[in-house]
């Protein structure tokens, strides 16, 4: 049985198969910027509305973005077939027919969202009340502004939403590559079997792939987010090569 690929080996075919398509994938990186950015501005964590109207204007949003990145696993997978992207490639899913192509977009994005913004409520609340209910007198004091409990039950919140949210992210991670691949698969099937069965026994080869890019990411900032346009792209590239070598290693028939 042939061993699945490496990170390392993984990195060095994007690598290659980045090389002379950089002013394309840049583009659309941009391009993909600009059309989302504008929206993530316009709610705001400070805003007096925030606990009321935050969440469900982050689900509604998220939902659209979902069309972005479904066009975006196009643009990386042609590139880890040898063929060579193209702008339109990112708005594929605007097109219709919408019951074959954006209505399962729609559907999957729900599901992430939705889990996304339940595991974010809660401490996203509770850090709400802690930080309204900091005195900073207490700072003078050499006290702790706010209460033990509270940042206790907050920590735990955190951590507890934020795994259950990775793990979540993680086992439908391939499901725009599945969807382009095998469009005879309804939302639902890929959701509750497809996507599941395809990534089993590799979420945490992905995880590490994923965190393998965190030392570039910190290097990145330090370069005022320029840096960016070159990692954005390596880190897709990546992860679409991971995708196919998922598919040629298990099979479909095995896999699905």
């Amino acid at each position: 049985m042939n061993e699945f690929l490496s990170s390392a080996s993984l990195k060095n075919l994007a690598k290659g198969q980045l090389l002379g398509k950089y002013g394309t994938v840049i583009g659309i990186f941009l391009l993909h910027l600009l059309c989302t950015f504008p929206l993530s501005a316009i709610i705001s964590p400070l805003s007096e509305v925030y606990l009321t109207l935050y969440f469900p204007l982050l689900f509604l949003i998220d939902i659209f973005f979902g069309f972005f990145i479904a066009g975006e696993a196009l643009v990386y997978l042609k590139l880890a077939c040898g063929q060579r992207p193209s702008v339109s490639d990112l708005f594929y899913y605007f097109h219709g027919p919408y019951a074959q192509k954006g209505s399962k977009v729609v559907r999957t994005q729900i599901i992430l969202s939705a889990v996304s913004v339940v595991c974010t409520m809660p401490y996203t609340y509770v850090g709400r009340v802690m930080l309204e209910s900091v005195n900073i007198s207490d700072l003078y004091a050499n006290e702790l502004p706010f209460s033990p409990a509270l940042f206790l039950l907050y920590s735990i919140l955190l951590v507890a939403g934020c795994a259950i949210n990775v793990f979540v992210q993680l086992l439908l991670s391939q499901i725009y590559y599945l969807m382009l691949d095998f469009p005879e698969y309804t939302a639902l099937q890929l959701i509750k079997t497809v996507a599941p069965k395809l990534i089993k026994g590799h979420k945490a080869r992905l995880f590490y792939i994923q965190i393998s890019f965190i030392p570039l990411m910190i290097l990145c900032v330090f370069s005022f987010g320029i840096g960016f346009l070159w990692l954005y792209p390596y880190m897709q590239a990546t992860y679409a090569n991971f995708y196919l070598d998922l598919v040629k290693k298990k099979g479909t028939a095995a896999a699905f």
